[in-house]
């Protein structure tokens, strides 16, 4: 039942820019077990998942459009099936999505694995989504996104060597304006295209030992190159590393580790005006252990960058948490900081509509949190965390000015220029799950932020306030049905058409997506999924509305 693969990608073309985030969303797929967002377990903080490399099943991942989903999407963790003697369920190892939308979207998706058990795993992915509908009143926004990516895992006696390549293309228009309110403005439709390329390509090594006595390693080199129609390029290689082994270094510990990771990065930066190089070398010794319900992990972190000048950036690391109520309660906390590369190809994945030309930087500071996580009866899940983060040259979006001969030009400003500030940032998620004999699933988030800024009035373009309001029913293992209501609270943008330049507040919105698949057999099923249901045509960014309701409907195939 893969209508939430389908879900996503329609949510992304009918609400581009619904909200800035800071995670990859990503479903992942496992043999011949049916993706189903009917299972989604829908807490907003980052997953860990681990799977042992002698799985068996195909496994499938790959990565949604990754921009303005709304929530992440977790699945839940597959219970193995019991076999009967002589009795072996049927598995498939290609599935393939096809569908259609109201605003001329077609939309394609297939996915392959095979492989065999303990010696090599092969997974491939294809998809191709596009609208060709515009919004009332404004320029032509035709959108599309395609690509593939292919991994491979072979498995040694005590490692495993994975490699993969990935390609990516999108497309988009700077529709951000009415061409009826500029009959002079000069431009040309070629001057309003855009496309991001995406050449993307890792190996790495991983030990596979069964005894903690043994010394743990991994190690993998990623390397990508990403342009677009403008000649903006940006080039990154990533070196990361992980060494760790238990050591019996107190008797008062149940369990101990020592270890040292860290990363060397390469970023190459360059436009049509500059071109920047620069590397950071990271180094963290940690120590992770365990005392009865307490589970802690210290380290200290050394940055060193080499950017536009040389500079050197240290965190203390610890994390803790306790088990205070078994399986039910566990309290968490933790400070640690980093250093991140806000490059071309991460603000354009959030603003597709940023100048080629715009600023980056780099972005580092401390972070300190704090919560509770847990579950009722195994029925309701919950989370709730509280954040103080510190931050030096955090991005936020304004409207590019148009100057003409140092004034300020009445053409169209539909494109966005990055700034930076220093600051702090206070942040309140909370998340619940209800599950009722996994056949009916109801959720509700929210997210709070507060910003001080050294320097701007306003945050501009992020979202202060979030919500998200789901629910999902099984009925007679044939049909899902979903709906998720979403939406934000107010956020602010600067007008800048004019030299007296004034904060204007963009209205809170909300937005109803519906879905409804059905089973019939266990290679087929139909699907009919529905987004922005109440129509709402919001400004996620300032200039920039989003399409109004969209209906999208589609076969699946599994052989």
């Amino acid at each position: 039942m893969l209508v939430a693969t389908l879900f996503l990608p329609m949510c992304v073309l009918g609400q581009q820019g619904a909200k800035d985030i800071t995670h990859k969303e990503e479903v992942t797929i496992i043999g011949s077990f049916d993706p189903s967002i009917n299972e989604a377990f829908k807490i907003n903080l980052q997953p860990v998942t681990e799977l042992s490399p002698s799985e068996e099943k195909p496994t499938y991942n790959f990565e949604a459009l990754d921009i303005v989903q709304p929530t992440e999407i977790v699945s839940d963790p597959i219970t193995p099936v019991t076999l009967n003697p002589g009795k072996r369920e049927t598995t498939f190892d290609n599935i393939l999505l096809a569908g259609l939308g109201s605003l001329l979207t077609p939309y394609f998706e297939f996915f392959h694995s095979h492989g065999q058990r303990n010696q090599y795993r092969l997974n491939a992915h294809v998809h191709h989504i596009s609208t060709f509908s515009n919004i009332k009143g404004y320029q032509k926004s035709p959108y599309s996104k395609s690509g593939f990516d292919v991994d491979y895992t072979k498995f040694l006696s005590n490692h495993l060597l994975k490699t993969g390549i990935k390609y990516q293309l999108n497309t988009n228009r700077y529709y951000g304006f009415k061409p009826d309110d500029f009959p002079n403005a000069d431009y040309t439709i070629d001057q309003l295209k855009q496309n991001f390329n995406m050449v993307e390509a890792n190996v790495g090594l991983t030990s596979n030992y069964k005894s903690n006595k043994k010394l743990h390693h991994e190690v993998n080199l990623e390397t990508g190159y990403y342009f677009d129609k403008f000649k903006t390029t940006e080039t990154n290689a990533n070196l990361t590393f992980n060494a760790y082994k238990e050591y019996a270094l107190t008797e008062l510990l149940n369990y101990q580790h020592l270890g040292v990771k860290g990363n060397v990065t390469y970023y190459g930066a360059k436009n049509s005006i500059v071109t920047n190089n620069s590397t950071l070398i990271t180094v963290t010794p940690y120590f992770k252990g365990n005392y009865g319900i307490f589970n802690f992990n210290a380290g200290l972190n050394f940055n060193f960058l080499n950017a536009s000048s040389f500079d050197f950036y240290f965190y203390p690391i610890l994390h803790a948490s306790a088990n205070l109520i078994d399986e039910s309660l566990t309290a968490f906390a933790g400070i640690d900081g980093d250093v991140e590369y806000q490059g071309y190809k991460k603000l354009t994945t959030v603003n597709p509509w940023l100048n080629p030309e715009t600023n980056l930087d780099w972005d580092h500071g401390m972070r300190v949190f704090g919560g509770f996580r847990g579950n009722i009866a195994h029925k309701v899940n919950y989370s709730i965390q509280g954040t103080w983060k510190k931050f030096n040259n955090m991005y936020f979006f304004i409207n590019e000015p148009q100057l003409d001969q140092g004034y300020i030009s009445p053409y169209i400003q539909n494109k966005f220029i990055t700034i930076f500030d220093n600051g702090s940032r206070v942040s309140l998620d909370a998340q619940v799950t209800y599950t009722v004999q996994k056949t009916v699933k109801l959720w509700v988030g929210a997210q709070l932020h507060s910003y001080s800024l050294d320097s701007l009035d306003q945050p501009y373009h992020k979202s202060l306030t979030q919500f998200q309001l789901g629910g999902s029913v099984l009925i007679k293992q044939k049909v899902t049905v979903e709906a998720e209501l979403f939406g934000s609270g107010k956020r602010y943008a600067l007008d800048v058409s004019s030299f007296v330049t004034s904060d204007v507040t963009l209205d809170p919105y909300a937005d109803l997506n519906l879905s409804v698949d059905y089973q019939l057999s266990d290679q087929f099923s139909v699907w009919l999924s529905g987004t922005n249901l109440l129509n709402n045509e919001y400004q996620r960014y300032y200039q920039y509305p989003v399409q109004g309701w969209q209906v999208m409907g589609g076969i699946t195939y599994r052989f």
